[in-house]
């Protein structure tokens, strides 16, 4: 009995045992169900995850996509993407048994709550029950009941960009096998996420590069709009050539030049000009420039100053500039011209004034000599000397004007009286070498208003180079005057071998001639040109069909009063001295030229008693010695000058403001002008006549007496 009993007890067990494997076989079984359907659905979440981000949808769709799939696709109850964003998690998407909108308001730092330590830490998660986590934070505003938690980090690489929150409402639904699968799920989606950002960031960058573009072309197209009519606009003449010279493009400026179109360069300018620049362009390589000037003839334009400038813009293109400077060059020739005058005015100013010191005692002293005890040869003789030297006072005054740039003294005057007095001076001299004038004389008055010497000097200038250039051959020189289009217009022609082309525009430079070194200085002709320019005239040379003709043209004067009229007449000069009377005026003379100082003491000496004094300096230790009646002195003088022995005179002395006189050749400098126009002192020019000197000392010693 026993034994059958212990029998059927160990079958009792053996069943009791059997059941017991058979329910953790079946437990297991169950287990490993649910991980394979967890699995199978896990990849099943990978598989439309990777569908939707070959897609290449946005990455704020991305994330309520995972949530959306891994509630799907497996058995936990919510599920939440949170993404790092600085020091902070902020919720991202939310998907679960109650449906809602991700609260981006809803986030916590890093560090606190189970998202917030994860993705701190970049560590997986379990909670199995949430009562226990310390870490666990309870957000007010969620309505989702929490048993157990699984927490995964989304990573790229080393780099933690958010975590994947699963929860269930059941404690202890999460184990560790669940563990490894979300951990390779949150590298896929965080690799996944990396493409989305990088298809999203291509995305945008295409668009804005599309319209980039966009705005890049319509910006080309207003630019080369504008381009076209700023090349269009511009007074250059532009275009661009083929290496055969062909045209590819030009402006409107040289096409206004042209009937028709031009196809090629050599329909551009002259063959020699158009083979230039084409030889020019093949010199040059990519990115290279040249430039220089050329004389060129271009459609209706003849004789361009053309400033050309080339650039290679491509293998077989070039561009080509080019600037008319025809009208720059010759004002900077007008210019040029106009500053050598200055230059040669500072030389000339010096030497005109030393040669009025010595004209001055050649004319006084010719004036001192007794004519009619002389003989009739020696009397012309004497004439000869006088009518030469007023004649280089006239010319060496004229030269001063030019020099000091003055205003000549311009009166109006007919023009045709000038002419006929040069033609008459010059008939002697040129039938002697077998020169025949032809003069054409207008019945109508050429009226101007200018200066008489200067429009002399001009004239003999003229006829001058005419005679040489002719030279001791026969030949003609006619002179013509005529009124055209408001200016008096004179021409003096000859029939001489004419300019030569390579000077022709060196004629007005100073001290350039042709002439051998004794029969020309070179500065004729600059000093007419500065002359008639002064005049607000022109004047040219040029060459003719008979040889050269000099050309001037100057304003013509209407409505002309016979008052305005300059005629040449001289005062009559009254007695200065009262008859009878018997004392002499006692004069002082300051001049350190010794033969002028000797001039005026034989002029006045005759008349006043005269004391005459070196320098300034010397003058003003004697202002004392005399009752001085006039005090006559030069201005430019060494030791002490005659403006300085004023300023010390009426210093000491006041009453001896009313009793000087001054004497000069210089009264062109501004300082002397500014002194005699400041003082009001009389002076008199050199060179002067005898009766000049006379008559103004008389006429001052009057005026004073009458006065006072």
């Amino acid at each position: 009995m026993s034994a059958v009993k212990d029998q059927h007890s160990l079958r009792g067990e053996s069943t009791e045992n059997s059941a017991s494997r058979e329910k953790i076989l079946l437990d297991l079984l169950g287990k490993a169900s649910d991980f394979y359907e967890y699995t199978v659905g896990i990849l099943s979440s990978i598989f439309e995850l990777t569908e939707f981000v070959s897609r290449g949808s946005p990455e704020r769709d991305f994330y309520a996509y995972v949530t959306t799939v891994l509630i799907k696709e497996s058995r936990c109850e919510n599920a939440s993407i949170f993404m790092v964003e600085g020091a902070d998690v902020v919720l991202r998407a939310a998907s679960g048994i109650l449906t809602m909108d991700a609260n981006e308001q809803v986030s916590m730092p890093l560090g606190e709550g189970v998202a917030g330590t994860c993705a701190l830490e970049g560590k997986t998660i379990l909670v199995s029950d949430v009562g226990g986590c310390e870490f666990f934070k309870k957000i007010d505003s969620t309505k989702v009941l929490i048993g157990s938690m699984l927490c995964v980090p989304i990573k790229e690489g080393d780099r933690t960009l958010g975590v994947m929150n699963l929860s269930h409402s059941q404690k202890s639904f999460f184990n560790i096998h669940y563990v490894r699968v979300f951990e390779l799920l949150g590298l896929l989606i965080g690799q996944m996420l990396t493409l989305v950002q990088l298809y999203e960031l291509f995305q945008r960058k295409n668009t804005d590069l599309s319209v980039l573009l966009k705005e890049k072309d319509k910006s080309l197209r207003s630019v080369t709009e504008r381009y076209k009519a700023v090349v269009d606009a511009s007074e250059e003449m532009i275009f661009v050539l083929d290496s055969p010279g062909n045209i590819l493009f030009l402006n409107k400026a040289l096409q206004g030049l042209f009937p028709r179109t031009p196809v090629t360069v050599f329909e551009l300018f002259d063959e020699a000009s158009a083979s230039r620049i084409l030889e020019r362009a093949s010199r040059i390589g990519a990115g290279e420039s040249i430039e220089f000037d050329m004389n060129v003839d271009a459609g209706i334009k003849d004789g361009i100053i053309g400033q050309f400038f080339i650039k290679r813009i491509d293998k077989d293109q070039v561009l080509v500039m080019m600037r008319d400077i025809t009208a720059r060059r010759r004002m900077e020739q007008k210019t040029m011209q106009t500053e050598k005058l200055t230059s040669l005015g500072l030389l000339t100013s010096g030497i005109a004034h030393e040669l009025n010191n010595k004209l001055t005692p050649i004319l006084g002293f010719a004036d001192l000599i007794e004519s009619s005890s002389l003989s009739l040869h020696d009397q012309k003789r004497l004439s000869v000397i006088i009518n030469s030297a007023s004649a280089a006072k006239g010319i060496v005054e004229s030269l001063l004007k030019f020099s000091r740039n003055k205003p000549p003294e311009k009166n109006v005057f007919d023009m045709r009286e000038v002419i006929r007095r040069t033609i008459t001076l010059y008939t002697p001299i040129i039938k002697k070498r077998g020169i025949t004038i032809f003069h054409e004389d207008p019945d109508e008055a050429l009226f101007i208003r200018a200066d008489m010497n200067c429009m002399e000097q001009v004239l003999v200038n003229f006829m001058n180079n005419s005679i040489d250039a002719i030279d001791e051959d026969e030949g003609s020189i006619w002179v013509r005057s005529f009124l055209r289009d408001s200016y008096v217009h004179v021409t003096i022609e000859d029939t001489g071998p004419g300019i030569p082309d390579g000077i022709i525009t060196k004629i007005f430079d100073p001290f350039f001639t042709t002439k051998p070194k004794d029969k020309g200085t070179g500065l004729g002709l600059s000093i007419c040109y500065g002359i008639i320019n002064d005049h607000k005239g022109e004047i040219c040379l040029e060459n003719t069909r008979h040889g050269a003709m000099a050309s001037m043209k100057i304003p013509y004067v209407m409505n002309i009063e016979m008052d305005q009229i300059g005629v040449c007449a001289e005062e009559s000069m009254t007695e200065a001295v009262e008859e009878g009377r018997q004392e002499r005026f006692i004069i002082m003379v300051v001049e350190d030229e010794e033969d002028l100082l000797e001039l005026m003491v034989d002029t006045l000496s005759p008349y006043y008693t005269v004391v005459t004094f070196e320098n300034g300096r010397h003058a003003c230790d004697h202002l004392d010695e005399y009752g001085w009646e006039l005090i006559i002195s030069d201005l430019r003088m060494p030791v002490m000058n005659g403006m300085e022995l004023y300023r010390e005179a009426i210093m000491r002395n006041p009453d001896l403001k009313k009793r000087f006189m001054f004497i000069t050749g210089d009264t062109y400098d501004s300082q002397v002008k500014e002194f005699l126009e400041d003082t009001g002192v009389a002076y008199l020019k050199k060179p002067f006549r005898i009766k000049e000197l006379k008559d103004i000392v008389r006429k001052h010693l009057q005026h004073r007496m009458v006065s006072e």
